[in-house]
């Protein structure tokens, strides 16, 4: 048997070290990815919807079991899941009537205040794609109209310093959402009734005109908004919703439900992991109307809706791609039983399964558990 020279064995033992850690890096690639691990997804969701105190509740679609994630006395009013999936930010009640802003992170299952809001009630969390900072809306106490005592503010999570987002503080604002870019902040400015989409590094507003109190959804790589506009023309005197897309590199506004009298009530869009499809709640007011919305498809360039989830005999709300644009998670309720508390659903577009995930639950996100 012939023995490899010593600098001929350093080659190999080199080599093989060298493909071992490409294994390596591969494997851990993979469960970094949310989009190739659907075994590691979960739905976080508030409930007992018909409880005065909600909660945030931890169910496994694969099997149906459900955990508490928080246990807070007074509550949790909201909330809103990191852009990694892997932790949460949420507005928990205190039993003075204040609510402050807490960051739960699901590996390790700690929960730590991130805003001390005194005599205010401080809510709306928004995640900074490198999950730096979260904007959220406070409203302070005593100012009559909540609206008009309603701001923007922004922690910083390293520091928890924080500040106004706006440098006038007569700006008003609320609902913030971030650019997946983290270039912009948009919120909602009931003074203005329009969306305020801020550029942080120009530190200029552009103004889309809109009533419904919504801060509208940033495309993918953050160049684009959709958000939805009262019209009125299909019902006569009576309003309704459209959609519109705003780009924001040129300031144009496209409508994306149709000419203004289209019978359509077109309320919450949600973008496709690749930007090319919006997912709508939509209602039609002509010979195809239902008394609740249901979930239609939406092709951007083309503007042509399909058919997802369409039940007349339920309301549908709030609906959330996964990660890899396979499945959604939304909540419905029944409009033929009284009395009756919403549920969530997922359902998988690869082979059309619908499945409820919870009863008595509203407002469903995606998270991401490594057991």
């Amino acid at each position: 048997m012939t023995v490899p020279s010593i600098p001929r064995l350093t080659r190999i033992i080199t080599g093989v070290f060298a493909a071992l850690v490409i294994v390596i890096a591969g494997f851990m690639l993979i469960r970094s990815n949310p989009s190739d691990d659907d075994d590691l997804t979960r739905v976080v969701y508030l409930g007992p919807a018909d409880a005065y105190a909600r909660n945030l509740l931890l169910a496994d679609p694969r099997i149906g079991a459900v955990t508490a994630l928080t246990d807070a006395p007074d509550g949790v009013e909201d909330f809103a899941v990191s852009p990694d999936g892997t932790r949460i930010a949420y507005a928990r009640n205190n039993d003075d009537s204040t609510t402050d802003i807490w960051v739960l992170d699901l590996p390790s299952g700690a929960a730590v205040p991130v805003t001390r809001c005194v005599r205010a009630v401080c809510s709306a969390p928004a995640w900074k794609p490198d999950a730096s900072q979260i904007a959220y809306q406070r409203r302070e106490f005593g100012r009559g109209d909540p609206a008009r005592a309603t701001r923007v503010w922004m922690v910083d999570l390293p520091s928890l310093e924080t500040r106004l987002l706006f440098d006038d503080a007569q700006v008003l604002g609320m609902v913030p959402a971030w650019s997946p870019d983290g270039q912009r902040v948009a919120v909602f400015d009931p003074a203005a009734l329009a969306i305020r989409v801020r550029d942080l590094a120009a530190g200029t507003d552009l103004l889309l005109a809109s009533e419904t109190g919504t801060s509208g959804a940033f495309s993918p790589d953050g160049t684009q908004l959709v958000y939805p506009a009262l019209v009125r023309g299909a019902l006569g005197q009576e309003f309704y919703s459209h959609l519109r897309l705003a780009d924001l590199t040129t300031g144009t506004v496209t409508p994306l439900s149709g000419p203004e009298d289209a019978p359509v009530e077109d309320a919450f869009a949600a973008w496709s992991p690749d930007g090319a499809t919006l997912l709508i709640t939509r209602r039609y007011l002509d010979e195809r109307y239902t008394a609740g919305k249901q979930l239609y498809l939406l092709d951007v360039a083309a503007g042509t809706a399909q058919p997802l989830v369409v039940d007349a005999a339920y309301n549908h709300a709030v609906p959330r791609w996964d990660a890899a644009g396979r499945r959604i998670v939304f909540q419905r309720f029944s409009l033929a039983t009284p009395g009756v508390q919403p549920e969530v659903w997922t359902f998988d577009l690869t082979n059309n399964a619908l499945t409820r995930v919870a009863e008595n639950a509203f407002f469903p996100a995606w998270v991401l558990c490594y057991d």
